[in-house]
């Protein structure tokens, strides 16, 4: 996966974060594909995924836990 692709993949998560956030849910799931489960997309992701309560993996999930939203 070059950077181009991860740009791409920052950009999928962030526009799900999105989604959630208007919904009201607190975490976002989102599933990675067989190309991102490597250590070093995983590196870049948990650098570029900060402001989050818990970025986690839980097999090919994402999991990410949403700072407290501001009413």
């Amino acid at each position: 996966m070059n950077n181009d692709d991860l740009q791409h993949l920052l950009n999928s998560i962030q526009s799900e974060v999105k989604s959630d956030v208007t919904s009201g849910k607190n975490t976002t799931t989102y599933k990675l594909s067989d190309d991102a489960l490597t250590e070093k997309v995983l590196d870049g992701l948990a650098e570029n995924l900060k402001g989050y309560k818990d970025v986690r993996i839980d097999g090919s999930n994402l999991i990410l836990t949403h700072a407290d939203q501001e009413a």
